[in-house]
């Protein structure tokens, strides 16, 4: 039995979801970083962005306890994702 599932043409909702969010931090081209997380307002706008990624996502507000969990999230999807693509 194979380990390696078959390949996929195009990702998946989760795998898009988690690519998303590990670009709300980036390079902004002009030698700094661009972190569309650095306040609960910006997880709200986020997940409003998302819609169907919470349930009740539309009435979803962040607060700081939130926004520290979900950067944490992101810090761990941006580790694999280098980690997948590390030569």
């Amino acid at each position: 039995m194979p380990i390696i599932g078959p390949m996929q043409d195009s990702p998946g909702r989760d795998t898009r979801i988690a690519l998303g969010l590990a670009l709300t931090l980036r390079h902004d081209g002009h030698g700094s970083v661009a972190d569309d997380l650095t306040d609960p307002a910006g997880l709200t706008a986020w997940v409003t962005d998302h819609p169907g990624l919470v349930p009740d996502g539309e009435g979803f507000t962040a607060d700081a306890a939130a926004l520290a969990a979900v950067r944490d999230v992101r810090a761990a999807a941006r580790a694999l994702f280098a980690r997948a693509v590390r030569p």
